[in-house]
């Protein structure tokens, strides 16, 4: 019982390892299902939706707040609400400086109430996955899981992957040419 125990906790976190080291793309071309029946098969699913699925699994609120903060919220500014709340995943925690790939940021954004979840939003650096945006994928999801959309003046596409409109803001205000505005200061 042992091994089979110490065997299901190596596989799962080759698994967690696996979807984390490769590209939004390759991870999506890799899961892919063959699946004859109607209905969308979990390996068909899009890649936003399955890294919600393991960022929620992976309890990603028990995860590090940003170095020299608490996990209390903290004064926010738009696009991401009032107030907010971020977790740094282990990769992330261990090196805030240089946020090397496999790192995760996840940020709660709150409303002027600040209790109010509005979105999460989210940030996955993936070696070659867009070098022009320093290889992050970014993520706007929704308080159940969906991705938000933009506003209709900005088009109401989608935000997830590569989103111009995050794309350029953390391009051309963080100081740190790392796309991450929390660590320009450390």
């Amino acid at each position: 019982m042992k091994r089979l125990l110490v065997l299901s906790a190596v596989v799962c976190g080759v698994a967690a390892t696996t979807f984390l080291t490769g590209s939004p793309q390759e991870v999506a071309a890799q899961s892919g299902s063959r699946s004859g029946s109607g209905r969308q098969a979990v390996g068909n699913r899009p890649f936003e939706a399955k890294f919600w699925d393991y960022i929620v699994s992976a309890k990603y609120t028990n995860w590090a707040p940003v170095p020299g903060e608490t996990d209390d919220a903290l004064e926010g500014a738009s696009p991401h609400g009032a107030f907010l709340k971020m977790y740094l995943n282990r990769t992330a925690a261990g090196r805030p400086k240089e946020l090397p790939n496999g790192s995760i940021v996840v940020k709660e954004n709150y409303g002027k109430d600040g209790k109010t979840l509005m979105a999460i939003t989210v940030m996955y650096r993936s070696k070659g996955y867009n070098p022009e945006a320093g290889d992050w994928y970014w993520g706007k999801y929704n308080p159940d899981g969906s991705v938000a959309a933009a506003p209709p003046e900005m088009g109401s596409m989608a935000l997830a992957s590569k989103p111009m409109s995050c794309i350029k803001c953390h391009g051309e205000g963080a100081s740190g040419k790392d796309f991450a505005f929390f660590n320009d200061d450390m």
